[in-house]
Formats: structure tokens, C-alpha cells, sequence
């Protein structure tokens, strides 16, 4: 175990760390970082008693601290010089600090700020995608009378999440939780956080197959013998990011390319191939949010059959089947 009095010490000796050893922060230094509406986050890290604790993986946290970075994610930064404070701080708060583009209060949507259901382009760029999904957002929230609330996590907890992955989340879902990171909306979306004393048993994070939904190993076992190995050939290839309504049907990713697959535990295909990408699923999650909102600002109870409709133009109605019924 080593103790470094401040944050340049620790980044001085990072070469020298093993890749495998683990970061902690004292209890309450990380409960701040964690808050929701923190202070800066390079202010938080720049704390002259702040105390960075370098332990072996394999060690307990010592009393009072809690787990923070491994040091192999902080061996990924590009760090600059503390030397220079002005790019120091910068660096601090681009990599631990949360935008706020979302997140300043508004007024709960008067019933005039509802705009009709809408798609954004094929080629939309990315600022006009992230104002659609928060359009969503707040539709979303109009619907339980509150203002709509970003909570955007850091660029440091998307890398973890990514390290404990062991590999890069799909771009689109990357730009949301930068940005927006709401969980639960038209449907709920785990969270890039996780629980970093006892991972693999941290069923609400973003996650594989098997630690997300332990009963898939049932599943397996009562296939065939060849189809077993080809169905634990793909499932080791998908990653959960989102969970149908809390009823265990599941929404992946695939590694690879980034596609979005439905695990659907209830009926065949357990499998189903869906979007080419995490966007265009929260395209339609803005969409669904807007049709709901959209018909109950109309005296009608139709929005989920209105979605339903425009859901099936775009993606065809045999997937969309698959993913309502």
C-alpha cells in the first residue's frame, strides 16, 4: 500500500504502478465526487488533504476509503503538466467533472411547449439528435408534472466502464450518457456506474449477459449441444445496456459493431437482431415519450398505438412485434 499526498504525486508514479492496483479516496471525497450537483471537480481533486491511497487489487479498501480509479485507467489519460495550472484544472474537470449543457432547472412544459411526435433526419448531427432525446426527456417528465433533470456522467466513469468491459460503449450511447445519462424514461437504461467492491453480482450496471441476467445460464444448458456453444459464442459478444420495462427482456449491444440486439427470454428467437446502432433505439425512445405526452395533451389514450404506427414505418412491424408483444 502506498499513500501520495496529492494528485501530481500519484500521476508522477503512475509508470511505475502496476496496472492491476486500485486508487481510493477517502469516504467522503468520493461521496462528493459522486453528487449529482458536485462542486468542480478539479477543486474537489485539488483539495490540499486529499489523500490518494494505492493498494493491490486483490487488497480490502483500508477503513474509511472507497475504491475510486484502477490505475490502469488512469495510465489511459493524456495528462498534462500540474505545472501549468490553468491546463491542469481544465484537464480535471473535462475528465471527472459532468457537462452541464442539460442539466440547468427548467419550468415543468406548459401543455403550448409539446411539440408533435417527430424523426430527426437520416443524417441529423449529433446536436440534433441529443435535442431530440431531450425533447424526449422532457416530455417524458411532463408526463409526471416535473421539470426534466439531465444527469450527465464523467468521461473518467464512462472509461472504467469501458475498462471493466474491456471494450468501447457504442458512440451514440457514449454521447447520451455524456451528456443526458437518465436511466429511466420511456424504458430503463443501466446504469455505466457499478458496484466496484462486488462487480460481477451488480445487476443494474451496464454489463455481459451473464452477470446482468444469471438465469441465461439455464437457458443455455437446455439447448442442444451444438446450438448451446453457438449461443454462448454470441452471448460472450453482447453487452446489456438497457433492460425492457424491468421484466428481464434485455437490450445489447454487440462488441463488435456496435448493433443492437433484443434478448427475449419469453418467446424464440431468444435472440433478435434490432438497430444498427444504440441511437436509433433512442431515436424511438424520444418518439415513444413524444407520442404519449403528445395524445394525453390531447385528451386521447392513444400514444402508445400512435407510436406503435410510426415505430413500424420506420422499422417494420415484424420487429417491432417482436419488441411490444
Amino acid at each position: 500500500m502506498k499513500i501520495f499526498k496529492d494528485l501530481p504525486a500519484l500521476v508522477q508514479a503512475l509508470p511505475e504502478l502496476a496496472l492491476s492496483d486500485w486508487v481510493d479516496l477517502p469516504a467522503d471525497a468520493a461521496a462528493q465526487l459522486d453528487a449529482p450537483h458536485q462542486s468542480p471537480a478539479a477543486d474537489l481533486l485539488k483539495q490540499p488533504a486529499l489523500r490518494f491511497v494505492v493498494r493491490d487489487a486483490n487488497e480490502a479498501p483500508r477503513m474509511g476509503h472507497k475504491p475510486w480509479m484502477p490505475v490502469a485507467v488512469l495510465a489511459q489519460m493524456h495528462w498534462p503538466s500540474p505545472s501549468d495550472a490553468v491546463a491542469w484544472s481544465r484537464f480535471l474537470q473535462a475528465e471527472f467533472g459532468r457537462s452541464q449543457r442539460f442539466v440547468e432547472n427548467h419550468d415543468v412544459w406548459d401543455e403550448a411547449d409539446l411539440p408533435e411526435p417527430y424523426w430527426q433526419p437520416a443524417d441529423a448531427s449529433l446536436d440534433q439528435r441529443l435535442a431530440h432525446w431531450y425533447q424526449g426527456l422532457q416530455a417524458h417528465a411532463w408526463m409526471d408534472e416535473e421539470p426534466a433533470q439531465a444527469r450527465p456522467f464523467s468521461r473518467a466513469e464512462l472509461r472504467l466502464c469501458e475498462w471493466r468491459l474491456g471494450c468501447n460503449l457504442p458512440e451514440s450511447l457514449r454521447d447520451y450518457l455524456l451528456q443526458l445519462g437518465v436511466l429511466d424514461w420511456a424504458e430503463r437504461l443501466l446504469s455505466p456506474c457499478f458496484d466496484l467492491v462486488a462487480p460481477d453480482a451488480d445487476m443494474d450496471a451496464i454489463g455481459s449477459v451473464q452477470v446482468v441476467f444469471p438465469g441465461i445460464a439455464d437457458i443455455v444448458e437446455m439447448s442442444a449441444p451444438e446450438q448451446a456453444l453457438a449461443l454462448k459464442a454470441q452471448l460472450s459478444e453482447l453487452v446489456v445496456f438497457g433492460d425492457y420495462l424491468g421484466n428481464g427482456n434485455l437490450w445489447c449491444f454487440d462488441r463488435r459493431d456496435g448493433s443492437v440486439w433484443y434478448l427475449d427470454h419469453d418467446s424464440s428467437p431468444l435472440l433478435t437482431r434490432m438497430f444498427d446502432d444504440v441511437g436509433d433505439y433512442l431515436d424511438a425512445l424520444a418518439l415513444m415519450s413524444l407520442c404519449r405526452s403528445h395524445a394525453v395533451a390531447q385528451g386521447r389514450d392513444d400514444g402508445d398505438e400512435q407510436a406503435e404506427v410510426l415505430l413500424e414505418k420506420r422499422f417494420g412491424r415484424a420487429l417491432i412485434r417482436k419488441w411490444m408483444y
